[in-house]
Parts: C-alpha cells; structure tokens; sequence
C-alpha cells in the first residue's frame, strides 16, 4: 500500500502545473518550493511582465504572488527521479 502512494506521489509532482506535461527540465521556486518545466515558467514569467503583471505561482492553493527568474533553481532531485523513472520505463520496453 505505501508504495502505492509513493509512485502515485512522484508521478504527480513530475507533471508541471503550468503545461500539465511531464517536465523535462524542472525549476524549483525558492520561496515556495514549487516545481514548474523551465520554458513554461519562464515564459509565464515573460508574458506576464510584458502585461506589465506580476507571475503568480500556479499551484492550487499557493499565496506566492510574485515570482521572479531570480527565484528559481534547478530541481537537480527531481530532474534524477523523471530521468530514473523513463529508464525504468524504457527497461520494462526491453524485457
């Protein structure tokens, strides 16, 4: 049963909340530790600032008003878990 949550757990948090697709290179949002894909939060980030708009976290729920390029980082731990996952998958192809 615990096993059951985990997977469904890191399958959930590898999906980006802005695209809905699996991220292929994560950023983690230092004042809310939030995960967006690079281009989808960079460019949300730019459309919005060309609105002359702040971005908001697009997480359900989350008070963050105001993200910032500076605030991101790469989510190296994240990165390893989809790339960790697609080998698993790509090795269950091969079996």
């Amino acid at each position: 049963m615990d096993d059951d949550v985990a997977v469904t757990q890191s399958q959930r948090n590898t999906v980006c909340p802005i695209t809905q697709l699996e991220m292929v290179c994560p950023m983690k949002n230092k004042k809310c530790n939030h995960s967006y894909d690079e281009q989808a939060i960079l460019g949300l980030i730019k459309s919005r600032h060309n609105q002359r708009k702040k971005a908001r976290c697009p997480v359900v729920g989350c008070d963050n008003t105001d993200i910032k390029h500076s605030d991101l980082v790469p989510d190296t731990t994240l990165k390893r878990a989809i790339e960790g996952r697609k080998k698993q998958g790509s090795n269950r192809l091969t079996m």
